[in-house]
């Protein structure tokens, strides 16, 4: 067997080289897990294949530093070098903690002084201390937007991956639904949820954020189904580090005239804000428009977000009031809008699209209809 090969799928190097000379940088230093990957494909994700780097992260660090030409120099862990490659233009191994360090001291010599160097805000202060020490009369400026701005825009072969995890969702939705039964238990639901995605070819669970009624789906509580009740099905999957998302409801019993109308109204203004998602168009124009749709229906606006982007984590970049940002082909954004029926349940949809030349692509394509169990 030859050696195995990981290679980043979406980094554009050109781009970020003119984005970094754009702001005046000799290169950036990358720290966190996604941006890591996004520029070497070292799989430090916890749903990249296996998910021992992100395990042993404490001990073994890894970081990707770029510089104004775009080249790429990843410092990792040695023993994930035997036998394998990755897409950099040169790798730093490690054995120790300690020798981590040493490896980011020899890269940051290396630098000279006087220059700027980019580094995310999430960065590790002991890491700053190290650039600061070894890059002397250097400015270490916060540079998130920029690997932010090359991220928001996907490459045919991420698109591809967020088609897959989505694809393993909506079977997995399908299959929970006939096993939603009276009395059980909604860990155990939980549980059958995350088989069902492995089952189903994900390599890794983002979130389940399942709930019985008004109970808060954002923790795992332990609550029984019972008759007359909404259930909340969001499922995230993650396939080759990329994620997925949307939501779906079943009723246990025959649902409400009411619900079914509030339900139909929410669909309607995510299908309209979706329409949308054309080139030109900008991010800060989308909540401007969902409000006008509240409005027309007699609803309340319930919404910090109309939705977010998607790619090696599920919530990227929120679409949010005021955001010039325009919308372009190649982004893959999720539209997600909500309301409380009078019982106090979160009652709305959520779907993903890809933008393109023209009208935008829904790729979430599971039926949004409200399921009777």
């Amino acid at each position: 067997m030859g050696e195995a090969t990981f290679e980043p799928i979406g980094l554009d190097k050109d781009r970020l080289s003119a984005l970094l000379r754009e702001r005046g940088l000799a290169g950036v230093l990358l720290t966190s897990p996604a941006n890591v990957m996004y520029t070497t494909g070292f799989p430090t994700l916890a749903g990249a294949g296996n998910p021992i780097m992100h395990a042993l992260s404490n001990q073994f660090p890894t970081w990707s530093y770029v510089d104004g030409d775009g080249h790429v120099t990843l410092v990792c862990w040695g023993v994930a070098t035997f036998g394998v490659s990755y897409g950099a233009d040169a790798v730093r191994p490690f054995f120790t903690r300690g020798l981590a360090d040493t490896e980011l001291v020899a890269l940051a010599a290396g630098l000279g002084g006087g220059r700027r160097v980019g580094v995310e805000a999430s960065c590790p202060w002991s890491v700053v201390r190290i650039l600061e020490e070894h890059c002397p009369d250097s400015e270490i400026v916060a540079c998130d937007d920029i690997l932010d701005a090359l991220r928001l825009l996907k490459s045919p072969a991420e698109i591809e991956m967020i088609r897959r995890s989505t694809a393993i969702i909506e079977q997995t939705v399908t299959e929970l639904v006939p096993v939603l039964s009276i009395g059980m238990s909604r860990l155990d639901l939980l549980r059958e949820a995350r088989a069902r995605m492995l089952a189903n070819g994900a390599h890794g669970i983002d979130h389940v954020t399942i709930a019985f009624g008004s109970a808060n789906p954002e923790v795992a509580l332990g609550e029984l189904l019972e008759p007359n009740q909404l259930v909340t099905l969001d499922l995230g999957a993650v396939y080759e580090g990329y994620v997925s998302d949307n939501r779906r409801y079943a009723f246990t019993g025959v649902a409400p005239d009411a619900l079914r109308e509030q339900h139909r109204q929410m669909c309607g203004i995510v299908s309209e804000v979706g329409s949308m998602l054309r080139p030109g168009v900008t991010f800060g124009d989308l909540p401007v428009r969902a409000r006008e749709l509240y409005a027309e229906i007699g609803r309340d606006p319930l919404f910090l977000t109309v939705g977010h982007s998607m790619g090696l984590q599920v919530e990227e970049r929120w679409i949010t009031d005021g955001d010039d940002t325009e919308i372009a082909p190649g982004m893959v954004l999720n539209v997600e809008l909500y309301s409380f029926t009078e019982g106090g349940v979160l009652v709305g949809d959520e779907e993903t699209y890809v933008v393109t030349d023209g009208d935008p692509e829904q790729i979430t394509v599971m039926p949004a209809d409200l399921i009777e169990v």
